[in-house]
């Protein structure tokens, strides 16, 4: 019930903001996938769609709605995510951002169902994050330099994890960093 009320409301939030936003920014990726436990092989490539911030959207300092894909190069976990993206210029060509949203993925969640001594238990905990729900938070930080009016490099970090709030039981969670090209929009 709860992860689908979080779902639900990120859902509608996003929806209404979506209807009436432009693209802003498109960023791609190369991220160390896996680095807490380095379970997981593999790097991950990512993209990012990141929209206009909605006039409704002030009050709570403008974030930018994204869309996010993650796709990892040993055939692991994929990820997909919406959210939001609050950004912060330092100087004319630096800035930082961090955002929250709700991912899914196609990973392991648990394998505690399976018999303890089931060669795919034995195999899957030692090779997969075991990620505990289908739903995960989704956090990022990131650092950008903007090399011209419409192109940046930046590198991030981002965290993917249910947060005992959207599953119960196994959390071990993602954490990566990577390096980026945005292209923008409009500015």
């Amino acid at each position: 019930m709860r992860t689908s009320l979080i779902a639900g409301l990120l859902a509608l939030s996003f929806s209404a903001g979506m209807a009436q936003a432009q693209i802003s920014e498109i960023r791609l990726g190369v991220v160390a996938h896996d680095l807490a436990r380095s379970i997981e092989d593999g790097v991950q490539i990512t993209g990012q769609v990141v929209f206009d911030s909605p006039d409704f959207l002030s009050p709570v300092w403008s974030p930018r709605p994204y869309l996010y894909g993650s796709f990892n190069s040993a055939g692991n976990t994929n990820l997909g995510a919406a959210g939001f993206l609050w950004t912060g210029h330092f100087s004319e060509n630096w800035s930082v951002d961090g955002g929250f949203g709700v991912a899914y993925h196609d990973g392991v969640r648990d394998v505690s169902q399976l018999p303890p001594n089931d060669p795919d238990r034995i195999r899957l905990a030692s090779s997969r994050a075991l990620l505990g729900s289908r739903l995960l938070f989704h956090t990022q930080l990131g650092l950008d330099y903007a090399v011209t009016p419409n192109v940046a490099v930046g590198v991030y970090y981002e965290h993917f994890s249910n947060g005992q709030i959207l599953g119960q039981g196994r959390n071990q969670g993602l954490d990566e960093v990577g390096a980026r090209i945005s292209w923008r929009f409009g500015r």
